[in-house]
């Protein structure tokens, strides 16, 4: 033990004498020649400057200005750290108070060695591993970031990631990056298209001619603009029918659902019925669930346009909806329904509001029945009859369900 007490105090002698030596250097002068020497200026003052006159570990040196090539200062937090040094206390306590002191002023390396010191003389501290990245296994100490090396992992700014994980991170901030690239360039082409009717025309062609894939989330967001003119969403619709895939058939979804251009609606409905798009066909179905019997039809509507036979099921069990409505208070309310659906259109309520539940037959989604099955069939609003002929269309004609054909 005492061998190794000795060889503390000899490590951390070796560690003051060097920084004793270095409490002169508060600059590093670098040369033409391509060495550097690390000192103290002695003439700080001089102007113009011609000679350096600095105080290294070993003398005085003067070189001319033409010697030097650039001065760099040490910063002088570590001046004052280096200058202190000799004063800390060679015990647990001594290096703890300075490790935090470095720790607040972002000298970490110094931290780090002043929490080393600690460990020479006491191993088992257990606190002052854990700041240092030491995990216990099996009873021994060692290196976090050793460890996890060992396992595959990559440290990752303040994180260890598999070597997948960090392929994915850098592939998507790479997408992102040229996301960013591809916004500036479509609103800079879309500015001159709207400002620069003499350069339009080449600004058109460049937009027209993107393929890449990480240009469709700005080119589905100019679509689904409230104010741009037709013209100029009809191009931004057509750049998205070329490249393809999930954000196109999102802006398209969307464009159905909230754009006031009949015309551009079809033109979307029409591209997602020759896709075929399951998508597509999967959100108007959740809107056969809405509570507003407009909604209800909308998605009929569009299931119809579509014409896939996968939406059959959910159109027939959305023939008949019920729908909650509250109607009247005050003198006199009229509570006006749509003139396509019969209901409660043109019923006068006064008084108290009033709860109304009300089957609706959906007329829509009648249309869009029709426009899937074979020509003939037709069992109007009857869910019962339609379910019948489903179940029949849908089970092998060599399957008997009787439990007699079993005995």
């Amino acid at each position: 033990m005492e061998i190794r007490a000795g060889g503390i105090r000899f490590c951390f002698a070796v560690l003051l004498c060097q920084f004793a030596a270095l409490m002169v250097s508060a600059e590093t002068f670098h040369l033409s020649t391509g060495s550097a020497v690390e000192g103290k200026l002695l003439n700080p003052d001089q102007d113009p400057r011609t000679t350096y006159e600095i105080e290294t570990s070993i003398g005085k040196l003067v070189l001319s200005a033409k010697q030097v090539r650039k001065v760099v200062s040490k910063p002088q937090v570590l001046q004052q750290y280096e200058e202190s040094l000799p004063k800390v206390p060679n015990t647990v306590a001594g290096h703890l108070d300075m490790a935090e002191k470095c720790a607040s002023v972002n000298l970490f390396e110094q931290r780090d060695f002043h929490l080393l010191e600690v460990l020479r003389i006491d191993p088992d501290n257990i606190k002052v591993r854990e700041k240092l990245g030491f995990v216990k296994i099996n009873g021994q100490w060692r290196k976090e970031d050793v460890l996890m090396r060992q396992q595959g992992f990559v440290r990752d700014g303040g994180r260890w990631r598999t070597k997948q994980e960090l392929a994915v991170k850098r592939a998507n901030e790479d997408v992102e990056d040229a996301e960013i690239q591809w916004r500036i360039k479509i609103m800079r082409w879309e500015s001159i298209i709207l400002r620069n009717p003499a350069k339009a025309g080449a600004a058109i062609t460049s937009i027209r001619a993107i393929k890449d894939y990480r240009a469709t989330k700005t080119l589905a967001e100019r679509l689904n603009q409230v104010k741009l003119s037709r013209d100029m969403k009809f191009m931004y619709l057509e750049v998205l029918i070329a490249i393809g895939g999930n954000v196109p058939v999102e802006a398209m979804l969307k464009c159905i659902t909230m754009d006031p251009d009949e015309v551009l609606r079809q033109r979307c409905l029409s591209q997602l019925r020759k896709w075929q798009s399951r998508s597509a066909m999967s959100f108007f179905i959740s809107l056969l669930d809405a509570s507003d019997n407009q909604t209800v039809n909308n998605g009929g509507y569009a299931l119809g346009e579509l014409a896939m036979a996968d939406a059959l099921l959910p159109l027939i069990k959305a023939l008949r909806t019920k729908h909650t409505y509250t109607i009247g208070g005050g003198n006199s309310i009229n509570a006006n329904f749509s003139p396509n659906q019969p209901g409660l259109g043109g019923l006068n309520f006064g008084g108290k509001p009033k709860v109304v539940e009300q089957y609706m037959v959906n007329r829509s989604v009648h249309s869009a029945i029709l426009a899937i099955v074979p020509e003939g069939v037709n069992f109007g609003y009857d869910q019962d009859g339609w379910m019948q002929w489903y179940i029949r269309l849908n089970t092998p004609q060599n399957l008997n369900l009787r439990r007699d054909a079993q005995n």
